[in-house]
């Protein structure tokens, strides 16, 4: 016990014998380092190197270097710090208190990252091999499977013969793309086989535009598909489409005052007069306008309908008609019997 306590003293007064000043000091100020309640240290004839303990200052442990390496390591830091590793003047590694660990770069002087591999060019470089994923996050269950993933690049101007532009981008924990500017455009580039540059086959607008096939100039809330030109519908499709099934819904003015009693039906003969004038149904599209405008499906099959319920009333009144004559004709029959027989 008093050899351990003998052995401390003389430690002690080792580390506090400084500029030929001894004693017992509240405060003790080491050249160089920090001014702190009690401080303690092994250090070399220029008080710049060697082992440090400060109860109460930024270093609880730590080795220092000479300071022409500015080399620097400490642990136990009461400013939050775990482990950090710098020099005078740059932080280069830090390890905080609850396992958040920070780097300013690995090997390179500018900053840069390589993981799996050496750094490159780039700020973080990543060598997922030939079998692994670059990145895999997990979450803490299947509740919880989603994440807060952004990327930003700094761009402010893009052209098509450019690099791609693209402002933040997040990939948010509800599970949509988002991005955090005012009026900005989220777009998927590639590049173009010929010359040109990039273009982006799929555009995300903040109005509500998304367009496939690389169009950048889509009307408010439309969507083309194979197309650039959407002619102001909210989709445009060039080329074929499958669907299950269509439904039209609150569709006004559906042809059933076809059946009414005021409606007038067109006469037969007046009819063909206008068949023979125009070469359509009346109501109907000429090939003209259908070659120019296209076709409008859901109006279309209510004019089809109105046909079709016309054609029902003539139908009907020609059935009319037959019966007449078939009584008629009856009637003339039993005529010409009654006269036959006689």
């Amino acid at each position: 016990m008093n050899k351990g306590l003998l052995s401390l003293s003389a430690f002690l007064l080792s580390s506090l014998c400084v500029n030929g000043q001894t004693g017992t000091f509240t405060t003790i100020d080491f050249p160089n380092t920090y001014t702190n309640t009690i401080t303690t240290g092994l250090y070399t004839s220029n008080n710049r190197s060697g082992f440090i303990h400060q109860s109460n200052a930024s270093i609880n442990y730590g080795l220092f270097g000479p300071k022409s390496t500015g080399f620097k390591f400490r642990w136990l830091a009461h400013d939050n710090g775990a482990v950090d590793y710098t020099t005078d003047t740059d932080q280069i590694m830090y390890l905080d208190n609850v396992g958040n660990l920070n780097m300013k770069g690995t090997l390179t002087a500018g900053g840069n990252v390589g993981i799996g591999t050496a750094p490159g060019a780039d700020k973080l470089t990543i060598d997922m091999g030939a079998t692994r994923s670059a990145i895999n996050m997990l979450s803490d269950g299947d509740a919880n499977a989603y994440s807060d993933l952004k990327f930003t690049i700094k761009t402010t101007t893009g052209l098509a013969s450019g690099k791609p532009n693209m402002w933040l981008v997040s990939l948010r924990k509800d599970g949509y793309f988002s991005n955090d500017l005012t009026g900005p455009t989220l777009e998927f580039y590639a590049t173009r086989a010929i010359t040109g540059g990039y273009f982006a086959p799929l555009v995300f607008k903040s109005n509500g535009d998304v367009i496939l096939a690389g169009a950048r100039n889509a009307v408010n809330g439309n969507v083309g598909i194979g197309t650039t030109d959407t002619k102001g519908y909210k989709l445009a499709v060039n080329g074929d489409a499958m669907f299950t099934r269509i439904q039209v819904k609150a569709y006004a003015n559906w042809p059933d005052y076809v059946f009414g009693e005021s409606y007038k039906l067109m006469p037969l003969q007046e009819l063909e007069a206008y068949v023979k004038k125009n070469n359509h149904l009346p109501d109907v599209p000429s090939a003209k306008e259908i070659e120019e405008e296209g076709i409008n499906v859901a109006e279309m099959n209510k004019i089809l309908l109105q046909k079709i319920e016309e054609l029902t009333l003539h139908v009907i009144e020609e059935d009319k008609r037959n019966k007449e004559l078939e009584e008629q004709l009856k009637l003339v029959m039993e005529k010409l019997e009654k006269i036959e027989s006689k």
